[in-house]
């Protein structure tokens, strides 16, 4: 069944009937608030959701016309049909700018909504109507929001005062903790009002700016349309535990790299697998080169087709809003980000000889620069400097090409090496500082186990403790 709630100056029983009437149901519950301005639509709503019998929540203007029949019917049906999705509404975006101003790019909003004023009425139309599809926004507008409260993971920001931008701070902390927010097309309702800007929406807007501001802008259409994932994988367990716990949901396009010759016989048919020994060029001899093999099939290859790619190794756990956080730094136009940053004067960087000496010897032979020497004097200047300790990287792919390419004449140097894959995972940060890319160091963002498969570190690893923290998180 289902709740609805509005605020509303003064009691308005017609408005209540005609709710109960439209929406179909009679044992709706309607939850009017008499809020003549002494509390914020936030803390008005966080009541009706508190009070509220049901699940799902409906929580809209008291200045609608719904033009749609049954359209309490048709809310339930479109979370019963999508049950990935927390929140739903009638208008919303795939960009969010830094400004806070949802409507700022047309181009990225989406959804249908009729408005009524002195006499006029007519339709904003901000995308094509989609029939029952749902189309995945950040956030969705205030005059209609449907929550799913078994979903969501933060109520509405009493921080926010007043009746604006309560919305956004109530879908955006969702957002940003993996609650999937959509725009649906199969309810149209009448708007009666125009929304207007004043001196509360300005103050709140920037309040709202400040607050977020280490995540905006964030554009989805860049992470949906222009990057794919893959994930180093060298076992068929990990990939089915994986899989069957939805890892990597959030992850639009991603396909699992299979590196090494142990079974595949429970994965060789799923689509998205790529089993590297199958692959004519492939370096699967060399196992202790590790992700790099991955790296060299898919360039090898050709098989990134995508403007960005994240290349992930399978021991990692990642915040759940990964994708959503990376488009910021698409909208930068950083040339690569990386996750796990580390002092670049600790010892472990080029102090420990044997995770080096080869490559700095082959950078040498080839390239005629005095690597270590470079590095030492680049550290001094900078003893603060920091590297991206793995060889968990996103990168613009014309980027992962040119490293690529820099790289793969040092193979034939190191690659019969005990570390040769810890001096690959030095590489990179070589050769962005070499090639003076644009690198952003994040933290938080992903934590790697190091579940040393190789045993080419000293530590040592439970694998079915690590499994479970992998899998489950625990």
């Amino acid at each position: 069944m289902i709740t609805i709630g509005y605020s509303t100056r003064t009691s308005n029983p017609t408005y209540k009937e005609y709710l109960q009437k439209t929406c179909m149901y009679k044992e709706v519950q309607i939850i009017e608030k008499i809020n003549n301005g002494e509390k914020s639509l936030s803390q008005v709503y966080n009541e009706i959701l508190e009070e509220s019998e049901h699940d799902i929540v409906v929580l809209c203007h008291d200045d609608l016309e719904f033009d749609t029949k049954n359209w309490g019917e048709k809310v339930l049906k479109s979370f019963e049909k999508n049950p990935e999705y927390g929140i739903l509404g009638l208008a919303g975006t795939k960009f969010l700018d830094k400004s806070g101003q949802w409507w700022i790019v047309p181009q990225t909003m989406y959804g249908i909504v009729n408005h009524k004023h002195e006499g006029k009425k007519w339709t904003s139309t901000y995308s094509p109507h989609i029939n029952d599809k749902i189309e995945e926004t950040i956030i969705v507008d205030g005059l209609f929001i449907a929550v799913d409260k078994t979903k969501i993971k933060h109520k509405f920001d009493v921080s926010i005062d007043g009746f604006h931008f309560y919305d956004l701070g109530f879908c955006l902390p969702n957002f940003l903790d993996g609650v999937k927010i959509g725009v649906t097309f199969n309810n149209r309702v009448t708007h009666l009002s125009i929304g207007q800007t004043n001196q509360q929406w300005e103050t709140n807007r920037v309040n709202f700016a400040e607050k977020y501001k280490e995540y905006l802008p964030i554009d989805i259409t860049k992470f949906e349309e222009n990057s794919e994932t893959f994930i180093f994988v060298h076992d068929e367990r990990i990939i089915l535990d994986f899989e069957e716990s939805n890892k990597f949901k959030n992850f639009k396009n991603y396909k699992y790299v299979f590196l090494g010759n142990r079974s595949t016989d429970k994965i060789k048919s799923m689509d998205n697998v790529i089993i590297a020994n199958k692959f004519e060029d492939n370096l699967e001899k060399y196992p202790l080169f590790t992700a790099f093999t991955g790296w060299y099939l898919l360039w090898k290859n050709k098989l990134i087709t995508k403007k960005y790619v994240n290349l992930f190794e399978y021991d990692i756990m990642l915040i759940q809003n990964l994708p959503q956080s990376q488009s910021k730094f698409f909208y930068e136009n950083w040339d690569m980000i990386g996750y796990i940053p580390f002092p670049a004067n600790h010892g472990q960087y080029i102090g420990e000889k044997k995770f080096v000496n080869k490559l700095f010897d082959a950078i040498m032979s080839t390239y005629k620069i005095n690597l270590e020497k470079t590095l030492l004097s680049t550290i001094r200047t900078n003893p603060n400097m920091l590297w991206s300790s793995t060889s968990n990287i996103t990168m613009k792919t014309e980027i992962f090409n040119e490293f690529m390419t820099w790289f793969n004449p040092l193979v034939d140097y190191i690659k019969d090496d005990t570390y040769c894959g810890h001096s690959f995972e030095r590489s990179i940060s070589f050769f962005y500082l070499l090639k003076n890319k644009k690198i952003a160091l994040t933290k938080g963002l992903i934590q790697h186990l190091q579940m040393n498969s190789h045993e080419t570190q000293p530590h040592k690893v439970d694998f079915e403790i690590g499994m479970k923290k992998l899998v489950h998180g625990l």
